[in-house]
């Protein structure tokens, strides 16, 4: 047992405590903050981080490819973007990035996408690929 300061009141409370003693503040929540990894790291088929800096490497891996990333919900840990015009379709390509909590703070990082033509086709595989590129992009962010 350690004791620690209270990041709500400041009083010294047990490290296996529930909740501070003088103010009620939950002590789980805040060892595990403290505990947190503070960067994305990729190894053995997995990301390693928490899904709020998972949520911005998806974020910035979009933005590096030059597309729009539509919306980004880092409680649920879902991007989605919008690929420009492709030699398949003038309108794009959607996608979503989907991040799954394997383990504590370790990810698993899929997604999905279509074509935004009318006439929905998907020639080559050209929306995963890019939903790929994206995951790609990813790794590549996480271990520079």
């Amino acid at each position: 047992m350690a004791l620690i300061s209270c990041e709500e009141c400041g009083k010294e409370v047990s490290d296996k405590a529930a909740a501070c003693p003088n103010c009620g503040a939950p002590i789980a929540s805040m060892l595990e903050e403290a505990n947190a990894p503070k960067q994305v790291t990729f190894g053995n088929g997995v990301f390693h981080g928490t899904k709020k800096l998972l949520v911005q490497l998806a974020i910035k891996a979009v933005q590096s490819l030059n597309w729009k990333v539509d919306s980004a919900d880092e409680e649920s840990g879902l991007v989605s973007f919008t690929t420009g015009m492709t030699w398949q379709s003038f309108t794009g390509v959607s996608g979503s990035i989907f991040l799954e909590e394997v383990e504590a703070h370790q990810f698993k990082v899929s997604g999905t996408a279509k074509s935004n033509a009318k006439v929905v086709t998907n020639f080559g595989n050209e929306a995963e690929n890019k939903v790929n590129k994206v995951i790609e992009e990813m790794c590549r962010l996480a271990n520079e």
